[in-house]
């Protein structure tokens, strides 16, 4: 019983990576590619968790807290990218270049 519930959270963590992957690769709007690597960062989350059980809640805890805080810097890095460039086209991330 114990081996199925490891194997389903493992299945969904990898679902998770699988989705955030896509829309890390196909998206061009910046927002949506940090949503796709806050999707991923559950998804392994969600591994870890699986494979480890309750002995791992302090490290998943600091890992969520880490997460937060990178979510935050890159959508304060995509304000700035906003206020120059008026667009959030990860293409036009050129013009910046100084």
């Amino acid at each position: 019983m114990a081996i199925e519930i490891v194997q389903t959270d493992v299945l969904f963590a990898f679902i998770l990576l699988g989705l955030g992957l896509y829309c890390v690769l196909s998206k061009k709007n910046l927002i949506k590619i940090v949503i796709g690597l806050e999707i991923m960062a559950k998804g392994s989350t969600l591994a870890f968790i699986g494979m480890g059980g309750a002995d791992v809640q302090a490290y998943v805890i600091i890992a969520i807290s880490i997460e937060a805080i990178v979510a935050a810097v890159a959508l304060a890095i995509i304000v700035n990218v906003w206020k120059h460039t008026k667009t959030l086209d990860s293409s036009k991330m050129r013009q910046l270049r100084g």
